[in-house]
C-alpha cells in the first residue's frame, strides 16, 4: 500500500508543533556544530587557506588556482578522521531525535549525541551502504573512464549518466538501515542493511518522489535573501521528521505482511 504523502507531511508538521523544545532549535544547534566541524576540517586539509588565497587574488582582479595543502602531517590526518567520525555519529543522533519526535516521545538536544552510545555500530551502519553504492557506481566509472581514455572525448561523462541509475537505486534501498539499527539492537549491521533492502523493495520510486516534494522548500531557502538560512534549518527538520515517519509507516506495513501467522489458542 502506498504511503499517503500529504498525510505523512501533515503528521510531520503536527509532530514538530507538539515537540518541546522545538525541532527548529535542535536542528539549528546541529547545523552550528556541523558548520564548526566543516570549517575545522577545511582548515586541516588546506582548503580554507586555498579559498582565502583565491578570494584575495580575485579582489585584485586575478584568476588563480591554489592547490590545498594539508597541514599537520599524520596528526592532521588523524584529526580529520576524528572530525568525520563525529559527523557520522551526529547523523545517527539526528535519526534518534527525529524518530522520538515522530513517536511523540520525550526528545531534546541530548539525543543528537546518542550515536556515540553505539559508536562502532553507528559508523559501520553508514559505511556498509556507502561501500555497496560505491561498488554499484563502478558500472558508470569503469566504462566511462575507458571510453574517455580511448576516444579522448569528455562528453562520455554525460552520455553515461544512465549507468548511475543502479547506484542511485541502491542508495534508496539502504535508506532505512540506520532506523532499523536503532530499533533492533540485537541485529548486526549486515542484517539491518539486508532488511532495509527488503523493506524498500518496490518502494524506491515512492521515496524518490517524497524527496522531490521538498524541492520547492529547498529552492525557497536558497533564493530568499536573509531568511534563507533560517528557512533551510526549518526545512531540514521538516524533511528528517517526515523521513522518520516514512520509515515508521513502511516498516509497520512490512512487518504486518511478513509476521508469522498466529496459532489459535489450545482448546
Amino acid at each position: 500500500m502506498k504511503v499517503d504523502r500529504k498525510e505523512l507531511k501533515a503528521q510531520a508538521k503536527a509532530a514538530m508543533r507538539q515537540a518541546k523544545p522545538s525541532p527548529y532549535w535542535v536542528v539549528l544547534l546541529l547545523t552550528v556544530i556541523t558548520a564548526v566541524l566543516t570549517v575545522l576540517g577545511m582548515s586541516l586539509n588546506g582548503t580554507l587557506e586555498a579559498y582565502r588565497a583565491m578570494y584575495a587574488a580575485a579582489l585584485e582582479g586575478q584568476a588563480v588556482v591554489v592547490e590545498p595543502r594539508a597541514a599537520g602531517g599524520v596528526l592532521g590526518w588523524i584529526l580529520q578522521l576524528a572530525l568525520e567520525v563525529m559527523s557520522a555519529e551526529l547523523t545517527v543522533g539526528l535519526a534518534v531525535y527525529t524518530l522520538r519526535v515522530w513517536r511523540r516521545e520525550k526528545a531534546g538536544c541530548g539525543d543528537l549525541f546518542d550515536g556515540f552510545g553505539v559508536f562502532f555500530r553507528s559508523i559501520w551502519i553508514q559505511l556498509l551502504p556507502s561501500l555497496f553504492v560505491t561498488l554499484w557506481s563502478l558500472l558508470y566509472v569503469m566504462p566511462v573512464t575507458a571510453l574517455i581514455v580511448m576516444t579522448g572525448q569528455s562528453w562520455w561523462m554525460v552520455a553515461g549518466l544512465p549507468l548511475l541509475i543502479p547506484a542511485v537505486a541502491a542508495s534508496y534501498s539502504y535508506r532505512q538501515a540506520v532506523y532499523i539499527m536503532l530499533d533492533n539492537p540485537g541485529m548486526n549491521c549486515f542484517q539491518c542493511v539486508a532488511l532495509s533492502r527488503a523493506v524498500m523493495q518496490g518502494r524506491r520510486w515512492e521515496l524518490f518522489v517524497l524527496d522531490l516534494s521538498f524541492l520547492g522548500w529547498v529552492f525557497l531557502s536558497v533564493v530568499l535573501p536573509l531568511v534563507g538560512l533560517l528557512l533551510a534549518v526549518w526545512v531540514s527538520a521538516y524533511m528528517h521528521i517526515s523521513m522518520a515517519g516514512y520509515y515508521e509507516k513502511v516498516m509497520g506495513e512490512f512487518m504486518a505482511l511478513h509476521a508469522p501467522p498466529m496459532e489459535p489458542p489450545a482448546a
